[in-house]
């Protein structure tokens, strides 16, 4: 990037970042998060809070409804609605993925956004959205977006995937419009030698050290819908 794209990029995450803290008076939250895969078992922390099922993986589980009887209380939809709104009449705590891909143009992600603010408009208990890269996720681009998303959802959690994004560039994120963290967050992990060298499990003092030192008071997510600052 040159300087004045830099510039750019900066102006909107300082802009990204204020809209963040006001959104949630400075407050910002980590879940831990486990999902129920295709086939009926669930990956990640079995203590996690979040228990969460992605919107392509529904029909081989018989629908959301039977997904519900299974546990799960989140969903990770598509921008299409029609899951969004069975979701929330089942109350589930319902996320929007919003997909990007390096290389695409403005315009392409412009109309994506609006498509989303839209939505969001229309469906105001959807309660935020988990920017979502298609391929590998680049630093830059990715800042770029999260500060995007977030003026386009300035009043709804805009959420960092650990799993997609790992805890370094997730970090950057909180400083460029996201407010909170969902994924492998543990009580106790491995260290991150050997086969869990490339792990992006964290734990909970991780999580929330990650949230303070972008500036925020952190927050845990517990069962119930209970929130508590740390």
């Amino acid at each position: 990037m040159n300087s004045e794209q830099d510039s750019d990029l900066f102006e909107l995450g300082r802009a990204a970042l204020a809209a963040a803290r006001a959104a949630f008076g400075g407050r910002a939250f980590f879940v831990g998060a486990r999902r129920l895969q295709p086939d009926g078992s669930w990956s990640g922390p079995r203590e996690a809070v979040c228990a969460a099922v992605e919107e392509e993986d529904l029909a081989g589980l018989g629908g959301l409804p039977a997904a519900a009887r299974g546990g799960v209380n989140t969903v990770l939809c598509g921008p299409a609605g029609a899951v969004a709104r069975e979701a929330i009449g089942l109350g589930m705590r319902c996320l929007i993925r919003v997909p990007f891909a390096a290389g695409e143009s403005s315009s392409v992600r412009g109309a994506r956004l609006r498509e989303i603010g839209e939505l969001l408009r229309q469906m105001p208990t959807v309660d935020g959205i988990v920017p979502m890269p298609v391929g590998e996720a680049l630093g830059l681009d990715t800042i770029h977006f999260f500060a995007a998303c977030r003026m386009t959802c300035p009043t709804g959690h805009v959420v960092v995937d650990l799993e997609r994004l790992g805890h370094k560039l997730g970090q950057l994120c909180l400083s460029f419009g996201a407010d909170e963290v969902l994924g492998p967050i543990v009580n106790q992990r491995a260290l991150r030698l050997g086969a869990h060298a490339s792990s992006n499990e964290i734990t909970r003092d991780e999580a929330a050290l990650l949230l303070r030192a972008s500036g925020f008071v952190p927050c845990e997510r517990l069962p119930e819908g209970k929130v508590q600052a740390l």
